[in-house]
């Protein structure tokens, strides 16, 4: 049963405002990435096999790899890093997005990171890192919701 993109949508910005309502609870600064880390530990692990060179995601300073799996209109993005903050900031955005439609998250950008300043914390590297990260989920859900 395909998924319902308006139900999807207000999910989505659900999951936004509980997630920024977690981080503001913490005081700004080191305990919100301690937080963001122990997404990525939570993280379920991605299988072994599928950590292959074409699933790294480019522009990462570590190896992060990253799929996406559309089943039945849900897209889910199974992935795993090699560092503790890399795996944090992807598990914070990809768990942002799972189970979700692609029309919802092309609708809603994740700028939790920007609003609970967690941006100003992370290195140059790791912002760029976290671009690519975007760019990849965006391009997956055109991808199948063009299908």
């Amino acid at each position: 049963m395909p998924r319902n993109a308006e139900e999807d949508i207000l999910e989505i910005q659900s999951r936004k405002d509980a997630l920024i309502q977690k981080l503001n609870l913490l005081p700004p600064g080191e305990e919100r990435l301690l937080f963001v880390m122990q997404l990525g530990r939570k993280y379920p692990a991605m299988d072994e096999q599928l950590k292959t060179p074409d699933r790294l995601l480019p522009g990462c300073i570590s190896q992060l790899w990253i799929e996406t799996e559309n089943t039945d209109g849900t897209l889910t993005f199974p992935m795993d890093a090699d560092a503790a903050i890399s795996k944090g900031i992807a598990a914070a955005v990809c768990g942002f997005y799972n189970g979700l439609c692609a029309e919802a998250i092309l609708a809603v950008e994740p700028d939790f990171f920007e609003q609970t300043g967690l941006t100003s914390l992370i290195s140059p590297n790791r912002s760029n890192a976290l671009s690519s990260l975007r760019k990849y989920i965006a391009a997956s859900a055109r991808r199948f919701a063009a299908a």
